[in-house]
C-alpha cells in the first residue's frame, strides 16, 4: 500500500550548545555552537530531519513563520511545486541570507522524503555510485594551553588511525610561521599528510595572503580557505592567480551568484558548497556541476550526514570534511543519532545504506537544548 505522501507537521527548533573552550579564529571567538533543526512527517508516517548552523540567526523562524505555513497539507515529493511557493512566498525578502538558510534545510528533508518513499538511500536517487570517500578531519583546531608541537603531535597520531588529510585553523596566529612549523613538524613524520589551512575571513590583502603563502609552499596544502570575504572578488583574484597554493572559497554562501563570480573571474581554484546553506541539494550539486566543468576541485562543507550523499552522486568531490566527534569543536554529533564519524575506518567514510540521508535527530537532546521550538501542522 503506497504511504501518504501529505506534510502533515513541520517542526523547527533553535539549539545553542556550549562549546568546552573557546575556539580563536583572529577577529572573532567561537564559545558555543548554535543550530536550527528541521523536521517533516508526512501523514503516512515517513519521517525527515535535518539540521544546520545558524551563528545565532533566526533560521528556525524563518522556517516556521514564513515557509511551513505554505507546505503543509501539501504533497512532499512534489518537489518542484514546493520549491515554487517557497520561492513565491520569500520573492520580496531576497533567497539567500537566513531565508536561503531556512530554504535549503527544507528542501534536504524534501529530497531525504522522496529517497524513504523509493526505500534507497540519497546517492542511490541521485544515480550515484558506492565508494569510500575519504575524510578531511577538521583536527587541526587549538585545544586550551596546547602549543604548536602539541597540535602537531594531535594529528600525527590521527594519522595513526588511518586520516592523511586534515584541517587546520590558521586564522588566530596572526602570522604564516606558526603555521608553517606545524605544518613541517607533521610532514616530518607523515610525508603524504594533506590539510587545508582555514583563514576564516581573517586577510586583508592579497599582498598578505601571498607572503604566507609562499612559506607555506611545498607542505602539503591541498588549498588555503576563506582567506577573505567572498565578494572581494578583485583582491581574491590576484591572490589566486599568483599564490603557489590552491585557494577556496565557500564556507556558508547562501549566494550561488557569489560563487559563480568568483569562477568566471578565475578567482578560486576550490569551490566550497554547503547543501544545508546555498539552496538545497539541486543547487548544490548544480555549483559543484559548474566547478568541474572549469575544472575546479569541489568540496563540501561539513554537515557530512548530507553531503556523503552528494559527495557519492558523482565523482566531483574525492573526500568528505567531518568535524570529530571526540574533540570539543563542533557539537552537532550530540543531536544526531548516528553521527557520520562514526561511520569512518581507516580514514575513509563508509557507504551510507539507510533509505533517504539516514540522519535522524535525538528528540531528547532538542528537548534539554533547544531554546526556541515551533510546530506548523496541517489541521
Amino acid at each position: 500500500m503506497t504511504r501518504d505522501t501529505t506534510i502533515e507537521r513541520i517542526e523547527s527548533w533553535a539549539v545553542d550548545l556550549p562549546l568546552p573552550g573557546t575556539l580563536s579564529f583572529g577577529a572573532f571567538t567561537v564559545t558555543a555552537r548554535q543550530y536550527a533543526a528541521v523536521r517533516i512527517v508526512t501523514k503516512g508516517g515517513l519521517v525527515a530531519d535535518c539540521l544546520g548552523h545558524t551563528r545565532r540567526s533566526p533560521v528556525d523562524v524563518a522556517i516556521s513563520d514564513l515557509l511551513a505555513p505554505k507546505l503543509v497539507g501539501k504533497d512532499a515529493l512534489d518537489t518542484a511545486a514546493r520549491l515554487d511557493e517557497m520561492a513565491l512566498v520569500s520573492r520580496a525578502t531576497d533567497e539567500d541570507g537566513v531565508i536561503g538558510r531556512a530554504r535549503s534545510l527544507i528542501d534536504v528533508c524534501l529530497w531525504d522524503l522522496k529517497a524513504q518513499a523509493r526505500g534507497v538511500p540519497l546517492w542511490k536517487l541521485l544515480g550515484g555510485s558506492p565508494r569510500a570517500l575519504r575524510v578531511a578531519l577538521v583536527e587541526g583546531y587549538r585545544m586550551g594551553g596546547e602549543s604548536e608541537d602539541d597540535i602537531a603531535r594531535r594529528l600525527i597520531a590521527r594519522a595513526q588511525e588511518g586520516y592523511r588529510f586534515f584541517k587546520l585553523e590558521a586564522a588566530h596566529y596572526g602570522a604564516a610561521e606558526p603555521v608553517r612549523r606545524i605544518l613541517a613538524h607533521v610532514r616530518a613524520t607523515v610525508p603524504d599528510a594533506e590539510f587545508s589551512c582555514d583563514l576564516a575571513w581573517s586577510w586583508r590583502t592579497a599582498r598578505q595572503g601571498l607572503e604566507a603563502a609562499e612559506a607555506w609552499r611545498n607542505l602539503g596544502i591541498a588549498w588555503i580557505e576563506d582567506p577573505m570575504a567572498r565578494t572581494r572578488i578583485v583582491e581574491i583574484g590576484v591572490l589566486t592567480r599568483q599564490s603557489p597554493v590552491p585557494v577556496g572559497v565557500g564556507d556558508e554562501c547562501t549566494r550561488a551568484l557569489d560563487l559563480e563570480a568568483l569562477m568566471d573571474n578565475g578567482a578560486v581554484d576550490v569551490v566550497r558548497v554547503d547543501a544545508t546553506t546555498i539552496g538545497g541539494v539541486d543547487a548544490a550539486l548544480g555549483l559543484a556541476a559548474k566547478a568541474a566543468a572549469r575544472s575546479l576541485r569541489v568540496s563540501y562543507h561539513v554537515n557530512p550526514e548530507v553531503h556523503r550523499h552528494l559527495a557519492l552522486a558523482n565523482e566531483f568531490a574525492d573526500h568528505i570534511e567531518i568535524f570529530p566527534a571526540d574533540r570539543p569543536f563542533d557539537c552537532s554529533h550530540m543531536l544526531i543519532e548516528r553521527p557520520a564519524f562514526a561511520d569512518i575506518k581507516n580514514g575513509y567514510l563508509d557507504v551510507a545504506e539507510a533509505p533517504g540521508t539516514g540522519l535522524k535527530l535525538k528528540d531528547e537532546a532538542l528537548k534539554r537544548h533547544a531554546y526556541r521550538h515551533a510546530v506548523q501542522t496541517s489541521t
